[in-house]
């Protein structure tokens, strides 16, 4: 590591210890993948007032809290398992968070699931349960903290998103669409509550080596790639949380085909849309 690189990782760390000491921090999808490592990082880093782990599997929850547990043994932790396609629940689920330890500073809505298949082979069933996973439980849990947030004029909402919010690929669009929607309705809740002492993180990453694919639904006949690809999640996690740190507005840690595909969309679409035409599932 060059000595550019030390003092950008020292700055980092010092910029992570500072923004997320004393603060609660919730994140969904918090069981494995890059969730863990978001946790696993941010005990790293810092000692939050209090950490609160959210996914639909328990026993994993347990796990990573475990593995939190021996890095920071102070640490205050809680369980809440949750499964984000139950919109009903959510808001219960938002109450009891806060009870936990009295209030929420940070929501990382984390938690979603991917899908592959064909637009005119997906069910609107498939649609709808893709939308309500990866967009709106994020809203509910966040219209469900933002009372309070607003009334102590402080609060932290980030939404980890993907490249795919700014363009869609074939054989993604339900994926794609609640990406698109995630981005959309973060940017416009930042404009209204920036004055209001809250923050809105959306992080928009390309792949990142989780099983997050091998894991995606998917119609029939659809093959998902055997290798897993992308950057690795305990690399990305302590760079996003730095971003979180800065309240930066927008992170976008992709791989420059992507950054190049985000580009031609807004500045060229003509030619976005033919490359999509020879793209492949």
């Amino acid at each position: 590591m060059g000595l550019l690189a030390v003092g950008r990782h020292s700055k980092d760390m010092a910029v992570m210890e500072e923004y997320f000491s004393d603060k609660v921090v919730w994140v969904t999808g918090a069981s494995a993948g890059f969730g863990e490592a978001l946790c696993v990082a941010l005990c790293q880093a810092a000692k939050p007032g209090g950490l609160i782990l959210s996914a639909r599997r328990k026993d994993e929850l347990e796990r990573v809290r475990s593995r939190c547990l021996k890095l920071s043994p102070d640490l205050k932790t809680e369980v809440l398992p949750l499964d984000l396609s139950d919109l009903s629940r959510l808001q219960l689920a938002a109450e009891e968070a806060k009870g936990l330890f009295g209030r929420v500073d940070v929501l990382v809505n984390n938690g979603g699931v991917g899908f592959r298949g064909l637009g005119y082979q997906t069910s609107i069933e498939t649609d709808q349960h893709v939308m309500n996973v990866d967009f709106f439980s994020g809203v509910v849990l966040l219209k469900a903290l933002l009372p309070d947030w607003l009334r102590r004029q402080s609060g932290h909402v980030v939404q980890i998103s993907s490249v795919q919010g700014f363009f869609g690929l074939p054989g993604r669009t339900a994926y794609a669409a609640a990406k698109h929607a995630a981005v959309g309705f973060y940017d416009s809740l930042r404009a209204e509550v920036a004055d209001n002492g809250i923050a809105v993180t959306t992080v928009c990453p390309g792949y990142i080596a989780t099983e997050h694919a091998r894991n995606a639904a998917k119609s029939d006949g659809v093959q998902v790639e055997p290798e897993i690809k992308g950057v690795a999640p305990d690399k990305l996690a302590p760079k996003v949380l730095a971003a979180i740190a800065r309240r930066k507005a927008e992170m976008v840690p992709a791989a420059l085909d992507a950054r190049v595909a985000r580009l031609l969309r807004t500045l060229f679409p003509t030619l976005f849309f033919s490359i999509m035409r020879r793209s492949k599932l």
